[in-house]
């Protein structure tokens, strides 16, 4: 699984991390990959989507924080993050509570 997360670019690492903020209520929508999928190829998706699910949510999120030095140096960059995480989260109905405290819990873990 590592190798075949090593180098990834920032659209593939933030596709990741979106698809872990979609999956957060158990399930990928429609709506959700419409706003995922066009930061990569379709090839490119098809594979970052199959790493996502053969991840369990501390594996998923060992990657995550594998990039975070990388990708998520700057307040600038954090926010970009957390404001996509909420468009994810506002595709279908809007923020539910899992959803509120999964984004909670980024804000956090982006800042230290």
């Amino acid at each position: 699984m590592v190798s075949q997360t090593d180098n990834w670019t920032y659209d593939e690492f933030h596709a990741f991390v979106m698809l872990y903020a979609a999956n957060t209520d158990g399930h990928i929508s429609v709506e959700e990959e419409i706003l995922i999928i066009p930061t990569l190829t379709a090839s490119e998706y098809t594979r970052i989507k199959s790493i996502f699910m053969a991840c369990d949510d501390a594996d998923a999120l060992d990657i995550i924080f594998s990039y975070k030095e990388q990708y998520c140096k700057t307040p600038a960059d954090k926010e970009k993050i957390l404001a996509d995480m909420l468009e994810i989260y506002k595709a279908n109905v809007g923020l539910e509570q899992v959803e509120r405290g999964v984004y909670q819990i980024f804000e956090r873990m982006l800042c230290k």
